[in-house]
């Protein structure tokens, strides 16, 4: 340990803690580290108020899963925790059994959309809301103040490790508990997994409530993890024509992320997603304050087709957890980002891609109405995103050119566009989204940012 950690330094990212396993901050070591600091925070809370702790983990598909899995469980039992093994889950579903199975913390072993040979791990509380910045920063205080400095002592008894076998069933049920009643007899789902954590279930949730379903990547494969799914639904979109399917379902690795395709074989991304439900639950009365939660990405046609139907949008940073942030503290029902990271607050408090599509297949049903057809309350605005390697995070204000720009450019678009400058959380990656009524303006705008940025910082 005494090498380990020489300085201290953030290791949450955007969406808990990524990387390359093998590779700081996802050696062996440093993972114990991180569990022993989880055990550590969960005794210094709750020791006084509970006799026995608990911990469930759950993980996506990625060959490196076990490993980790192996080393959390057993650095978090040595504190005397127990540990529940859920073996393969969807994000949403881990979130779900934090609080189902009254855990301390929930730990989710899964990079979400990222390439197969990259993993992470993301935390929840009792609750089975992702840590919020103050409980990330109470483990970093432990690792970098606390256990570099001074061991901990070990638990007189080791915490038990309890498997937990039906856990893929029990969440299905969940999932179709949240459109009771809903029968899906006649049509028909086209179904793309990612090879991923939703593989395992996700067809027999729509097979039982009478849909016939055309599903690809839906078997387990650790090292094709997001090759197909909600990262590349343009290879939905070619199953939905073939099948003729009524709508196509694209997951992501870990299942939090869903993107829809209509019959035409359109992507439907999270914002129009998000204008077609708010309609439905504010004419059932249902939608909280007729307010939704968006982010800083969210198109600008979706604020103006929320707004013909008197219904608000409160923007938050890009990210789910701030999303959930956002409900939480307005007490709102609705809330999610353009990238299909959807929050149905009222049945979880985690993005889940396939609660989406059975809410959107709800609204179908029960409007009888095409999924184009619904389409149609929303038209985007041109929006144009160009990503530029970058070699560090430099305050764009501290760019004179860039900056200089910029205030050129919004004097230019005024009320009819935007422009928004962001670094990745989770990579070295400077985001230009540029958003207009005139395509080929915003393209001007966007390359011509992209390009100052890239002499400025641009990695080779």
């Amino acid at each position: 340990m005494k090498t380990l950690i020489r300085n201290r330094q953030k290791l949450f990212g955007t969406d808990g803690i990524r990387g390359t396993p093998g590779v700081y901050p996802l050696t062996d070591d440093m993972l114990a580290v991180i569990a022993q600091a989880v055990a550590q925070k969960i005794i210094s809370e709750n020791g006084a108020t509970r006799k026995k702790h608990r911990v469930v983990i759950g993980k996506d598909t990625r060959l490196s899963g076990d490993n980790i899995e192996g080393i959390l469980a057993d650095s978090i039992r040595a504190f005397g925790v127990d540990v529940l093994i859920i073996g393969t889950i969807t994000t949403p579903g881990l979130s779900f059994f934090a609080t189902d199975l009254k855990a301390d913390v929930g730990i989710m072993i899964s990079a979400s959309h990222n390439k197969a040979t990259d993993n992470g791990i993301k935390f929840f509380n009792g609750r089975g809301h992702k840590f919020s910045q103050t409980e990330e920063e109470a483990v970093e205080d432990i690792i970098f103040e606390d256990l570099v400095t001074k061991p901990h002592p070990r638990a007189k008894i080791k915490g038990k490790l309890i498997k937990v076998k039906d856990a893929q069933s029990r969440y299905g049920k969940f999932l179709a508990s949240t459109v009771k009643g809903l029968d899906l007899t006649g049509y028909k789902v086209a179904l793309d997994c990612a090879w991923g954590a939703a593989a395992p279930f996700a067809k027999k949730i729509f097979t039982d409530l009478g849909a016939k379903v055309e599903a690809i990547h839906d078997k387990p494969s650790g090292d094709k993890v997001n090759e197909g799914g909600a990262i590349h639904p343009e290879l939905l979109k070619k199953l939905v024509l073939e099948t003729k399917a009524d709508i196509g379902v694209a997951v992501d690795g870990d299942g939090d992320r869903g993107i829809l395709v209509d019959e035409t074989g359109t992507i439907v991304d999270g914002d129009c997603t998000i204008a077609i439900v708010a309609r439905y639950l504010k004419k059932k009365n249902c939608l909280r304050a007729n307010t939704v939660v968006g982010t800083v990405m969210s198109n600008l046609g979706l604020k103006v087709s929320l707004a013909e139907e008197g219904i608000k949008i409160l923007c938050t940073n890009v990210g789910d957890k701030y999303v959930l942030e956002s409900l939480l503290k307005n007490n709102l029902t609705l809330g999610g980002e353009q990238s299909g990271h959807i929050i149905f607050l009222d049945h979880l408090s985690t993005p889940d891609g396939l609660l989406t599509a059975l809410q959107m297949l709800r609204v179908m049903k029960e409007k009888d109405m095409s999924l184009s057809k619904l389409c149609k309350c929303m038209t985007k605005f041109p929006q144009i995103l160009v990503n530029v390697k970058v070699k560090e995070r430099k305050p764009f204000e501290e760019m004179p050119k860039v900056h200089t720009k910029l205030q050129d450019y919004n004097s230019r678009l005024k009320e009819d566009g935007r422009i928004l400058l962001r670094y990745s959380g989770t990579e070295l990656l400077a985001r230009v989204m540029v958003e207009g009524r005139d395509r080929s303006e915003i393209e001007t705008i966007a390359n011509t940012l992209a390009s100052e940025i890239r002499q400025e910082i641009g990695a080779e």
